[in-house]
């Protein structure tokens, strides 16, 4: 059986090329999130965390239990 007919050819053509659409779209998917994630940036320092839960703590915005358990948050974090 070869590809007697222009239908084998078409459809050999579309089975191929589908799971190679589905690789070239993963890839861009990934490049895209990775290009995304490098210009974020890092996120502020565990110092500057700190201090700003600290800040938040002063002016009484979060309890002492919830001030603890960021604090633990953010040092786990390093």
């Amino acid at each position: 059986m070869g590809f007697d007919s222009i239908w084998h050819l078409l459809i050999l053509v579309i089975v191929l090329a589908v799971p190679v659409a589905i690789i070239v779209l993963i890839v861009l998917i990934v490049r895209l999130v990775r290009g995304l994630s490098r210009r974020a940036g890092p996120g502020p320092s565990t110092e500057a965390r700190l201090r700003e839960l600290a800040s938040l703590k002063a002016r009484g915005l979060v309890t002492d239990a919830e001030y603890e358990r960021q604090r633990r948050a953010i040092i786990g974090d390093v």
